[in-house]
C-alpha cells in the first residue's frame, strides 16, 4: 500500500506541476505516517543502510553528484572528499523512526539517531553543505529543510543543472553531460552555455518543470531530423541531429500492445492498465525483463540499458508471446477482417498504427503483393506477417 501511495503522490505532483523544489522537499524532508506523507516509503526502502544510502541517493538524484567514493577516500581528480560526504550525511543523522508499521512513521529527532562516525573526527557526522560551510541546528530544527533551502537557492551550482540535464537526456537519449547523473569537473558538458541557460531559465521560472520541458521540446534542436547528413553523420555529442534511440521497456511494451490491439493484464491493476502505469517493478513480465526494465535497487540512471540483446531479437521474431499478440482473437487484424475492410485499407491502417504514416508506394506494393499472393485460407496469416514485420522494423523500435 505504501508503494502505491508513493507512486500516486509522484504522479499527482507531476500532474499538478508542483514546483520542483517543493517536490524535492516532499521527498528529502518527508516525515510522519505513510498515509499522510507517502514519500517516507523512500526512507523505508533504504532502511538497511539508512544513512549512507540516503546520502548517496540525494547527492546523485538531486545534485547530479556521485559522492559514494568519497565515503572512504578523496578522489585524486575530483573536488569531493570525506568531509563533503560526511557533511551531507550530517543532515540525515537525526532521522528517527518509530518501532511499528511497515513503513513506520519517520520524524526529525532532537539528537543523533545513528551510530555512524565520521572517520575524520571520530564523532557523529555534522551537517556541512557540499562545497560550502558547516551548519548548526537546534534540537527543534529539522536539518533536512535547511538542506533543501540551500539546494533551491538561485546561486546553487548543482540543483537546477542536475534536473535540466536529466530532462534534456530524457528527451534526447543523451545528456548535455553524459551520464545524466554524473556532473563533475572531469566529465564536462558538451555545451556549457546551453546547460547554464537551461538551468538559469529553470530557476527564473521558480522551478516550473513543465516550462522546462516546453522550452526543450519547442527548440530547433529537438525538432531536427534523425536522418544524418554528410555534415553531421559523425556527430555523437553536439546534437547536430536528433539521435535515434530505442524506446524504454515499458513504452515499447505498451506500443506493441497498442499496435496489435492486444493487452496484458497485471495482477491487482485495472484491466486497462499499461506497463507505464505500474507502481513498482514486482509485476511479472518476461517481455519487460528482456527489454531491461530496471530492478530499482539503485538510483543510478545506468540501471536502464538501451542496448540490444539476442533475447530481445528472439522474443520479437520467434516467440509465442508475440504470436499471440499479433493473432489475438480480439486484436487489430481480427477486427479489420470482421469489418470486411479492403486490403488497401488494412495495409494503410497497419502502417498508420505502427509508423504513424501511410506506406510509401514501394512499401504498399510489396505489402499488397504479399497479402494478395496468400491462399484464401491464409489471408489472415499474410496480414499477421505484415504486422509482425512492422513491429520488428527499426522505424517502430526507435524514437527518431
Amino acid at each position: 500500500k505504501a508503494a502505491y501511495a508513493f507512486h500516486n503522490w509522484i504522479k499527482d505532483s507531476i500532474a499538478r506541476n508542483r514546483p520542483y523544489d517543493e517536490f524535492v522537499r516532499g521527498v528529502v524532508a518527508a516525515a510522519g505516517e505513510w498515509s499522510d506523507s507517502p514519500a517516507i516509503n523512500w526512507y523505508w526502502q533504504n532502511r538497511d543502510d539508512q544513512l549512507h544510502q540516503t546520502t548517496a541517493d540525494v547527492a546523485q538524484v538531486f545534485l547530479g553528484i556521485r559522492l559514494q567514493c568519497a565515503k572512504c577516500h578523496h578522489h585524486p581528480y575530483e573536488r569531493w572528499g570525506q568531509a563533503d560526504y560526511y557533511g551531507l550525511a550530517g543532515f540525515f543523522a537525526r532521522l528517527g523512526r518509530k518501532s511499528f508499521g511497515e513503513p513506520p512513521p519517520y520524524y526529525s529527532a532532537a539528537s543523533v539517531t545513528t551510530g555512524e562516525k565520521d572517520p575524520l573526527t571520530g564523532k557523529a557526522p555534522e551537517p556541512k553543505f557540499p562545497d560550502g560551510p558547516a551548519a548548526r541546528f537546534s534540537p527543534e530544527d529539522d536539518p533536512r529543510h535547511a538542506l533543501v533551502d540551500w539546494m533551491a537557492k538561485p546561486e546553487n551550482p548543482f540543483f537546477a543543472k542536475a534536473l535540466a540535464n536529466r530532462m534534456w537526456g530524457h528527451f534526447f537519449g543523451r545528456g548535455i553531460v553524459q551520464e545524466v547523473d554524473d556532473l563533475r569537473d572531469t566529465n564536462p558538458p558538451s555545451n556549457p552555455e546551453l546547460l547554464a541557460y537551461l538551468a538559469d531559465q529553470f530557476v527564473r521560472s521558480k522551478y516550473d518543470v513543465k516550462s522546462l520541458i516546453r522550452r526543450i521540446l519547442l527548440s530547433r534542436v529537438y525538432q531536427l531530423s534523425s536522418e544524418p547528413t554528410p555534415d553531421n553523420r559523425s556527430d555523437s555529442q553536439n546534437f547536430a541531429r536528433y539521435y535515434a534511440r530505442r524506446m524504454p521497456a515499458e513504452v515499447f511494451h505498451d506500443a506493441v500492445n497498442q499496435v496489435c490491439e492486444s493487452r496484458q493484464e497485471f495482477n491487482g491493476m485495472p484491466r486497462s492498465a499499461r506497463a507505464i502505469d505500474l507502481p513498482h517493478e514486482n509485476y511479472g513480465s518476461y517481455f519487460l525483463d528482456v527489454f531491461d526494465r530496471p530492478k530499482r535497487v539503485s538510483v543510478c540512471e545506468c540501471e536502464r540499458s538501451t542496448s540490444a540483446t539476442l533475447a530481445q531479437v528472439l522474443l520479437l521474431s520467434n516467440s509465442e508471446e508475440m504470436e499471440n499478440k499479433i493473432a489475438a482473437g480480439e486484436g487489430r487484424i481480427a477486427r479489420m477482417l470482421k469489418a470486411k475492410m479492403t486490403d488497401d485499407e488494412m495495409i494503410d491502417e497497419l502502417f498508420l498504427a505502427a509508423r504513424g504514416r501511410f506506406p510509401k508506394a514501394a512499401e504498399k506494393q510489396r505489402a499488397k503483393a504479399h497479402v494478395e499472393s496468400a491462399a484464401k485460407g491464409d489471408h489472415p496469416k499474410a496480414l499477421e506477417d505484415l504486422l509482425w514485420a512492422l513491429v520488428n522494423s527499426r522505424e517502430f523500435l526507435f524514437n527518431h
